[in-house]
């Protein structure tokens, strides 16, 4: 095997070590987002779910279990490494239900009611 052939495998397989690992990472989930509230939209088959992130997290995943009279709701966070100020941000996180909400309830991840805040209105931009 001659010189270039080595390094070409090398650098293979470290392209495919740096991938594996990038794609791990994504997967790695911080955990679940605290939920707020969640808010009607003109669409009955949407809700907006106010979730609290801090300022290095995001949404990561979403999972919606339907049935007769509940909607169960997950949002999973990722935390990015870093240092920011220790403070949570209300965050708002569209989803589609497959049938319309009606009077069904709403839940966490941990079957706990979640607060409905009313219908939700995007925000306006402002004039000067």
């Amino acid at each position: 095997m001659g010189r270039t052939q080595v390094i070409v495998g090398a650098t293979v397989a470290g392209l495919v070590v740096l991938t594996l690992f990038l794609f791990l990472d994504s997967l790695n989930f911080a955990g679940t987002a605290q939920i707020v509230g969640y808010q009607r939209t003109a669409d009955p088959r949407r809700i907006v779910v106010i979730v609290a992130l801090a300022r290095l997290d995001d949404v990561a995943e979403r999972q919606i279990q339907e049935d007769a009279s509940t909607v169960r709701i997950t949002v999973r966070k990722r935390t990015t490494s870093g240092t920011a100020q220790a403070d949570l941000i209300l965050f708002p996180v569209t989803l589609t239900l497959r049938e319309a909400l009606r009077d069904r309830a709403v839940l966490d991840d941990k079957g706990a009611p979640v607060a409905d805040r009313g219908v939700y209105e995007a925000p306006q931009p402002t004039t000067r």
